[in-house]
């Protein structure tokens, strides 16, 4: 059976399951063996010793190798057999120890699983008696009860399966759900990329990783020149349909490592990890270029303003931000559709 339908969202949550719930069982057997060994009033100390055995090293194979993991179940029935009859004997049956391979399957395995452990668990019982009987094979009524609680606990392992199955599903579905909207909550829905609150959770990664790693880190402010006057003109239809498809462009032309949003109406915020001024510039310049051409709509009119800033190395993100936002606004009083580096010292312009 596949990990993910059983209810797991993969094979590593599936893997951790196991050795959790193996931990669980060894812990619980080594009990139920402890007070086994004190009620009992005499001792066959090779089948007990043989007993845990089997059970130990059945559930650390089964730990170690998770394709062999029936070996634990069945492992910890086959070392409860033998520390029973090394204890209190096998005269009473051993109906209660089908629980642990039926209930394992029916947390781990699957339906078909299930049926055949069950359907081998009544056999057992039936050759069991057979053999072990003398000149008759008529079940004793010890046996004819491990067989009715053989089949009531396959019938608890159906539900038990479904129960579980159902509630990793839950789980997972609400996990997926709360993915979904956490990512709609970042997503700026008429682009599609992320909004400023996106972008707010993306420059804290990139202001730790710079002051971890010493590398540079620029921020750069980009605003559409004259979007007001190609909204009212065009319509806001039109206006939308620009912002997305500009949006596009720029994520296109973008690193893997850089990061752009749409910061608010037609501002865009560009970070660009371990990239000077220098570098910045250029990337700011290509992007800017990326604007329809006239020739494509002559009629938009509109361009691109934009401000960078390098990180200083101790300023807070607000600190970097304002200094961006104020060589954005140093380009638009220089006359708009061009480029404003700030440095500490003050701006440089192009």
């Amino acid at each position: 059976m596949h990990p993910t339908h059983g209810g797991y969202s993969g094979v590593p949550e599936y893997r951790r399951n196991q050795i959790r719930y193996g931990i669980a069982f060894v812990i619980t057997t080594a009990i139920c063996f402890a007070v086994t060994l004190i009620s009992a009033p005499q001792t066959d100390w090779p089948l007990y010793i043989g007993g845990w055995a089997v059970a130990l090293i059945s559930v650390g194979l089964a730990l170690s190798h998770p394709s062999l993991w029936l070996l634990a179940p069945f492992g910890a029935l086959g070392g409860a057999i033998l520390v029973r009859a090394g204890t209190d004997g096998l005269d009473d049956g051993i109906g209660p120890l089908l629980l642990i391979p039926i209930l394992a399957v029916a947390v781990y395995g699957s339906r078909r699983a299930l049926i055949a452990v069950a359907t081998c668990m009544v056999g057992a019982v039936i050759v069991t008696q057979i053999a072990t009987a003398q000149g008759s094979v008529e079940l004793n009524p010890v046996w004819r009860q491990d067989l009715v609680l053989a089949v009531m606990a396959t019938v608890l392992g159906v539900v038990i399966q479904d129960l579980v199955t159902r509630m990793r599903k839950e789980r997972n579905l609400a996990q997926e759900r709360g993915r979904i909207i956490e990512e709609l909550a970042l997503t700026d829905p008429l682009t599609g990329i992320d909004n400023r609150r996106g972008w707010e959770r993306a420059i804290q990664r990139s202001v730790g990783q710079a002051r971890r790693h010493s590398q540079p880190l620029s921020l750069a402010m980009l605003d559409l020149d004259h979007f007001k006057e190609y909204n009212d003109t065009h319509g806001h239809q039109a206006g939308d349909d620009f912002l997305h498809k500009v949006a596009q462009n720029w994520e296109e032309m973008t690193r893997i490592e850089d990061h752009i949003a749409r910061y608010g109406g037609e501002e865009f915020v560009l970070t660009l990890p371990n990239t000077g001024l220098d570098g910045a510039r250029v990337i700011v310049e290509r992007l800017r270029a990326a604007l329809p051409e006239p020739g494509e709509n002559p009629e938009t009119g509109i361009t691109c303003s934009a401000g960078i800033a390098e990180w200083d190395g101790s300023e807070t993100v607000r600190e970097m931000v304002g200094r961006a936002d104020k060589a954005l606004y140093e380009a638009k009083n220089r006359g708009r559709n061009q480029t404003v580096a700030v440095e500490a010292s003050g701006p440089d312009g192009d």
